[in-house]
């Protein structure tokens, strides 16, 4: 009788590892699009921890969008990960810097966490520089440029040969002013770039991570901060990091309590 109960339950398990390997095999041969409208139907069905997960599948392999990142900042905030909401959110506002629904949504998840600081203001003309970075892509700024150098470039042309002076004049000016364009576009292309891909903000992902004078255990204690608390690195050494809070003060903490935006 006893080996009759085992080998039902032997069959059950095989039963079930055989449902488990079709089920990832049937996901897996999904397509990203077929796997993100999953994701949404998990998110709207109460499944917030499993359409978490999907998205940031989908983010790991390669896959970018302000939705995206949105849509995992909603399913993280809705299983109380305040970090893992933070991190994407700040990943979409990268995006789409000009949402007020991404804005929000990150204020909220930022009243959530443990840290307050007085963060040192930043210039209003690089906030205002770094938002207008953010409105196009790299590559919508860097074929901007470009258009606005051929067009100074045919401005010159028109007056190294218009004859008449006020004709000559004007095309001076406006290939002078075509040129100081593409200067601009080339300088928001370079900063998009940085700001996308060698983003040096993260967010920390440990539950406390203590702020130390060095690389190692052996340095003093400078500060303890919480998770979802927003850092810039400075630099890394090895598996530390050094890091600048909000409030300006720095220190060496683990690269693996944190994750960049």
């Amino acid at each position: 009788m006893m080996c009759w109960i085992k080998m039902k339950k032997m069959r059950r398990a095989i039963v079930f590892n055989i449902i488990l390997i079709l089920s990832l095999g049937i996901v897996s041969g999904q397509t990203p699009e077929e796997r993100y409208k999953q994701a949404g139907e998990l998110y709207s069905s109460g499944d917030y921890s499993g359409a978490a997960a999907l998205y940031s599948k989908l983010y790991e392999e390669g896959y970018r969008s302000g939705d995206l990142f949105y849509n995992a900042g909603n399913a993280f905030f809705k299983m109380g990960d305040n970090a893992s909401a933070i991190l994407f959110y700040e990943r979409a506002k990268l995006i789409s810097p000009a949402d007020e629904d991404i804005d929000y949504n990150l204020q909220i998840a930022r009243s959530r966490i443990t840290d307050r600081f007085e963060a040192v203001p930043q210039l209003f003309f690089v906030r205002w520089f770094d938002f207008l970075s953010l409105l196009a892509s790299t590559n919508a700024w860097a074929v901007t440029a470009l258009a606005m150098f051929i067009l100074s470039l045919l401005f010159a042309v028109i007056f190294l040969t218009k004859a008449r002076a006020r004709g000559r004049l004007l095309s001076f000016w406006l290939a002078l002013a075509a040129i100081v364009l593409s200067v601009v576009m080339v300088l928001l292309a370079l900063r998009n770039n940085s700001l996308t891909n060698n983003n040096s903000k993260a967010v920390v992902t440990c539950s406390i991570v203590t702020g130390r004078s060095s690389p190692g255990e052996g340095g003093s204690e400078l500060f303890v901060i919480h998770s979802g608390t927003t850092v810039t690195v400075e630099q890394e050494l090895g598996e530390f990091l050094e890091v600048k809070l909000p409030d300006g003060n720095k220190g060496w903490i683990r690269g693996d309590c944190m994750e960049k935006i």
